[in-house]
């Protein structure tokens, strides 16, 4: 079975559109994406290929706070640690077999949970997600999704509608995600457990002040980072927690670090 990067969720207390425009900014394609009115949520987002980054926000308090989505649940409970990168969907179409191994594996499972979400020009989209938790350990797992259209069909459809498109900095894709985390041997046993994944060999990134290990995974590798010392890694970890702190882009010759509301952006490096 399959698995590979959909998205990296960048929790906002702001609109949508503020991030859309800063990211704009700093040279990236960003679009307007719409509302789940299920969840009082609203979003926006920067394609690369079909992984992305979603921008995520509430729009109606009081509905978000009585959502049963784990995601929401999770935007609203952490909005005392900030603005920045929450979580990361990995994408399948192979929901169910995977629901029932991660079930085997002893992980508590939530769903399949049907989502939808309508577009400014009132056109709908549906997926499935699926939501993990370890009572084994402290890492907080990666939710799964299924979206309705097939790979092929999305990209078509995302290209005609301008939501994939060139960046103008450069950036063709997504290289990897890094997460903060106490405990990196542990941690690695962890991935390697829920999703069969092999583990790099252990590196120290100087720039994050970390050692890490990471993953192949198509749409965006998976860094893990421990810190060694005062820096990034650290403060990240500090701040949000065992968390997703940095993505990094491919194609983009600049070497840049971007900080855009919380979450940090590198190129170039």
């Amino acid at each position: 079975m399959s698995l590979s990067l959909d998205h990296i969720v960048h929790f906002l207390h702001r609109t949508p559109v503020e991030a859309t425009e800063q990211f704009r900014q700093k040279g990236y394609h960003a679009v307007a994406g719409g509302r789940h009115t299920m969840w009082g949520t609203w979003n926006s987002l920067s394609y690369f290929g079909l992984s992305y980054v979603e921008f995520l926000a509430v729009e109606q308090t009081e509905l978000a706070k009585q959502s049963e989505n784990p995601l929401i649940h999770q935007l609203v409970e952490e909005q005392s640690s900030g603005e920045g990168l929450g979580q990361i969907a990995l994408r399948t179409q192979q929901m169910d077999q995977w629901a029932t191994e991660l079930r085997e594996k002893g992980l508590h499972v939530t769903g399949p949970v049907a989502g939808s979400r309508t577009r400014e020009d009132g056109t709908v989209i549906r997926w499935r997600m699926l939501f993990l938790e370890d009572p084994s350990g402290g890492q907080m797992p990666p939710f799964l999704i299924e979206w309705q259209e097939s790979d092929d069909e999305r990209v078509k459809d995302l290209t005609n509608r301008g939501m994939i498109a060139d960046h103008p900095n450069g950036a063709d894709g997504i290289q990897a995600v890094g997460y903060a985390v106490a405990e990196l041997e542990e941690a690695a046993k962890q991935w390697e457990r829920w999703f069969g994944w092999e583990s790099s060999d252990l590196f120290i990134d100087e720039q994050m002040g970390a050692r890490c290990r990471s993953f192949k995974v198509p749409g965006g590798d998976i860094v893990l980072c421990q810190p060694i010392g005062e820096g990034i890694a650290q403060e990240a970890l500090r701040t949000r927690g065992e968390r997703p702190f940095f993505v990094r882009v491919s194609g983009r010759n600049e070497k840049g670090a971007d900080t855009v509301f919380g979450g940090l952006y590198l190129s170039g490096l």
